[in-house]
């Protein structure tokens, strides 16, 4: 019996993360695709909260998968996140002035 797909339960991290170039390519880019979409946004883009942190899980599970690379990544995504929501605190107190 052949095993071309590696053991899930598998005790080595680094069997069970094995990735082709191609695959990290392609992680690469969504990631920085996504950095490029949250750098070029000046306010926090998501109306509802939980869409933020389903953006962050994602992005994160997948940093994971690059090692250091993922770690500068994940890096500039918290930064990016961080000035994000500061921006959505700051609306907050105008929106509640405007309803008096």
């Amino acid at each position: 019996m052949s095993h071309n797909q590696a053991d899930l339960f598998a005790q080595d991290d680094a069997e069970r993360n094995t990735l082709s170039q191609s695959q990290r390519a392609a992680i690469r880019s969504r990631l920085e695709a996504t950095l490029a979409r949250l750098e070029a946004t000046a306010t926090f883009p998501w109306r509802d909260p939980l869409d933020a942190v389903h953006e962050e899980n994602r992005f994160e599970r997948d940093t994971e998968l690059l090692g250091d690379e993922g770690a500068r990544l994940w890096a500039r995504f918290d930064k990016e996140m961080d000035r994000l929501h500061a921006t959505q605190f700051a609306q907050e107190p105008h929106a509640a002035e405007s309803t008096h």
